[in-house]
């Protein structure tokens, strides 16, 4: 039996809750969705749900009334159980869904969020009065950029959508820390500033090798004097080493102090040229309207291309592209066989166009 859609009545809405995705890129992703719903429901109060390792990508946005961090601390049963009770308090009348888990869309049925608009995955139809069908093409779905999918969830709900612009916003202690590493490292002497960010969340079927990125260095130093720093989580700190060791000429890796996303963000802004495989900072990058050159394998580019995009999605040309898979069941070929010398010739073009 089908499950008859609920209008919404805009005028009728006065608090909303987002879902917010979980991945860093993703979040990035559905800016343009978070600012359309704010500018669609400007007199309502908009709190954002979000898991706490990305919730300094969006200190500042000027979007959201409240942000609801779900606690990582406590246990499973305990943190969803206070969260629930919280959430069903504030009686909200309309709920967004950005990610597809069924999880996400039963805590909102149990908060009794009045509306809940989500895309109808993971066996949850039956939790949402709003749900979105994935787009096909021949009987297939159709892999669609990602800051469209989330947009498609604001149309669901009446909004018109004015800019599909992917936007961050810088801390005054995110700047701060910035300009003390640069200080530290020398990197006000005038010089272009590239960034290498080797590390992916996803899965090791996205990265690059530590030799592609130490060669790429190397030959972008011999052509041009620039600043050359690793960026990567702490836990990457290890791949960010290996990188600088292997490299003949200078590079700092900056993984080696505490840079998490709010002084990333900052960092990234100020860059020259970032050469990242296809996670978070790519994102990061295009949001702040710098070039970046991402090298990508197992990935489908039409997930993740935006038309405001600076700069060159690079790619080898094999027969596996775009699996989706987290893990290569092979050899890896489609992120070996990218070339250093393909890296740095692009990262050369944008440095030199900049100019």
């Amino acid at each position: 039996m089908m499950r008859k859609r609920k209008s919404i009545n805009a005028d009728s809405v006065k608090k909303i809750i987002i879902r917010s995705p979980n991945w860093v890129g993703d979040v990035v992703m559905a800016t343009p969705a978070f600012r359309c719903i704010r500018e669609n429901f400007p007199h309502a109060k908009i709190s954002i749900l979000l898991k706490a390792y990305v919730r300094k990508l969006i200190d500042n946005a000027p979007w959201f009334d409240e942000i609801v961090q779900m606690d990582a601390n406590n246990s499973k049963d305990k943190a969803s159980a206070s969260l629930l009770v919280q959430l069903r308090k504030n009686r909200y009348d309309l709920g967004f869904l950005f990610p597809n888990s069924f999880s996400s869309a039963a805590i909102f049925w149990l908060a009794g969020v009045k509306h809940r608009i989500g895309y109808k995955r993971d066996a949850r139809s039956f939790l949402l009065t709003n749900g979105l069908s994935r787009l096909k093409e021949n009987g297939k779905f159709l892999p669609t950029y990602m800051a469209d999918y989330y947009l498609r969830l604001c149309q669901e709900a009446g909004c018109s959508v004015r800019s599909k612009e992917l936007e961050l916003f810088v801390t005054g202690r995110g700047q701060e820390r910035r300009d003390e590493i640069f200080k530290k490292h020398g990197f006000n002497n005038g010089k272009p500033l590239v960034l290498l960010n080797p590390g992916a969340s996803y899965g090791s079927s996205k990265c690059w090798t530590a030799e592609g990125f130490a060669r790429t260095a190397d030959i972008i130093q011999s052509k041009e004097a620039c600043n050359i720093a690793v960026v990567c989580a702490p836990h990457e700190a290890k791949l960010g080493e290996d990188i600088k060791q292997k490299a003949k000429s200078g590079i700092i890796n900056l993984a080696d102090g505490a840079i998490d996303l709010e002084v990333l963000k900052s960092i990234i802004q100020k860059c020259d040229v970032l050469i990242s495989v296809d996670s978070g900072p790519r994102h990061i990058a295009v949001a702040f309207k710098k070039p970046v050159i991402t090298l990508m394998g197992p990935n489908d580019p039409r997930y993740s291309y935006s038309p405001d995009e600076i700069g060159e999605v690079i790619r080898a040309d094999v027969d596996c592209l775009a699996c989706q898979l987290k893990v290569c069941p092979k050899d890896h070929r489609c992120m070996i066989n990218i070339k250093p010398e393909k890296v740095a010739g692009v990262s050369l073009e944008l440095i030199h166009r900049k100019k």
